[in-house]
C-alpha cells in the first residue's frame, strides 16, 4: 500500500529533473518540466519504471521532450497529481505513533528548566510534556524499522534521527523515492547500531565521488535488488560497508564480475540472480572472496560450468544455478 499525504503532494518549485515520484502505485523519474506545444500549463514528463504504465516515447505530435529507457514508458502528467517524498523522520514518526505534540516532543528536561528559571517561576509545568516523553521513549526502543513503500526521499538534515530512534538495528527502505547514495549513508551515520540494511528498488544516481569518506564496518547484511546497478556500483558499496557478510544483489544489470583481491574479507552469503552475467568465467572471477559459502547465480543465463584444478572456492558449500540452460559441466 502506497501512502498518500497533503504534504507529499509536488509543487513546480520543489520538483526538480531526476527527482523520483509516485502517482497512483506507480513509480518513475521526473525527465522533463514544462510547457507542451497545444496543451496549457506546466506538465511534468515522466520515465516509468512499468513501461506499461506509460504511453510514449517523450514525444508528442513529433515534437520530442525527453528521452525513455523503452518505446512506451514515458508520459505527461500534472503536477498536482504526483508525490514528490518525504523525509526519514516523518516516515518513523507517521507509521510508528505520531507524537501527541510535536512542539513539546522538541523540549528536553535542560531546555524546560531553562523557561522555568528565565520566567521565574519554578512551579510551571507543561501539560502532557510526561505523555510525549514516553512516546519519545517508546521511538527509542525501536530496533527493527520498516518503511518500505513509505514514499521516503530525503534525511530533512543531518541531525534528529540519532535522537529518535538510537537503537536501530534492521532497516528495510526499500522502493521509496531515493535518489542519492548520499541519502543512505547520511541514514546510516545516524543510526550507529545499524547491522541489516534493504535499500532494494530505489533508482539511484551514479555514486557520489567522495564515497570513500563514508565507512561502516558494523553493518553485517546489504540488499540492494532491483536498482540497476552495475558491478562496479557494488564494488563501491563493498568499501562503504566492508564487513558485510551478506550481500543480495539480485536482478540488477550486473554483467562483469571483476573482483579485486581482500575487498570482501567476510563475505560469505553472495545472491545475484536473475543478473545477465552469461559466462561461468565471470563467476570464476568470484573466488577472489575468501569466504564465500553460498553463490546464487540463478537465471543468470549461465550455459556452461567448469571448475578448474586449483583451490577455487575452498568454503564454498551452496551453488544455486537453476533456471540456467547448461549444457556442459567440467573441470579443466
Amino acid at each position: 500500500m502506497v501512502l498518500k499525504h497533503e504534504d507529499e503532494m509536488i509543487s513546480i518549485k520543489t520538483a526538480n529533473i531526476g527527482d523520483r515520484i509516485e502517482s497512483g502505485g506507480s513509480f518513475g523519474t521526473v525527465k522533463y518540466i514544462g510547457l507542451i506545444e497545444g496543451y496549457t500549463n506546466i506538465w511534468l514528463g515522466v520515465d516509468w519504471d512499468d513501461s506499461d504504465r506509460g504511453k510514449h516515447n517523450g514525444s508528442v505530435n513529433g515534437v520530442s521532450y525527453f528521452c525513455t529507457r523503452t518505446p512506451t514508458s514515458g508520459s505527461f502528467i500534472r503536477p498536482e497529481k504526483v508525490h514528490l517524498g518525504r523525509s526519514v523522520m516523518k516516515a518513523i514518526t507517521s507509521r510508528y505513533g505520531q507524537m501527541d505534540d510535536e512542539a513539546a516532543a522538541k523540549l528536553t528536561e535542560a531546555e524546560l528548566y531553562s523557561i522555568q528559571k528565565t520566567m521565574n517561576a519554578p512551579f510551571l509545568e507543561f501539560v502532557g510534556f510526561d505523555e510525549v516523553a514516553s512516546k519519545q521513549s517508546n521511538f527509542q526502543k525501536l530496533e527493527v524499522i520498516n518503511l518500505r513503500l513509505q514514499n521516503v526521499s530525503n534525511i530533512d538534515g543531518q541531525v534528529g534521527l540519532r535522537e529518535l530512534c538510537p537503537h536501530v538495528v534492521e532497516l528495510d527502505v526499500s522502493k521509496n523515492l531515493f535518489t542519492e547514495w548520499t541519502t543512505i549513508f547520511n541514514i546510516c551515520l545516524q543510526l550507529e547500531l545499524l547491522k541489516w540494511l534493504n535499500v532494494s528498488e530505489n533508482i539511484m544516481g551514479e555514486m557520489p565521488t567522495n564515497y570513500g569518506y563514508y565507512r561502516f564496518p558494523k553493518l553485517k547484511s546489504l540488499i540492494c535488488g532491483t536498482m540497476r546497478l552495475d558491478w562496479d556500483t557494488v564494488l563501491e558499496l563493498g568499501r562503504v560497508y566492508p564487513f558485510v557478510d551478506e550481500l543480495r544483489a539480485p536482478l540488477n544489470g550486473i554483467t562483469t564480475l571483476d573482483t579485486p583481491e581482500g575487498l570482501f574479507p567476510n563475505l560469505a552469503v553472495l545472491d545475484l540472480e536473475g543478473n545477465p552475467i552469461g559466462g561461468w568465467e565471470e563467476v570464476c572471477k568470484l573466488a577472489a572472496i575468501p569466504r564465500l559459502e553460498h553463490l546464487n547465480v540463478e537465471n543468470t543465463g549461465i550455459t556452461r560450468i567448469y571448475f578448474q584444478k586449483s583451490n577455487m572456492f575452498p568454503n564454498l558449500k551452496k551453488l544455486v544455478i537453476s533456471c540456467n540452460r547448461i549444457g556442459d559441466v567440467g573441470i579443466n
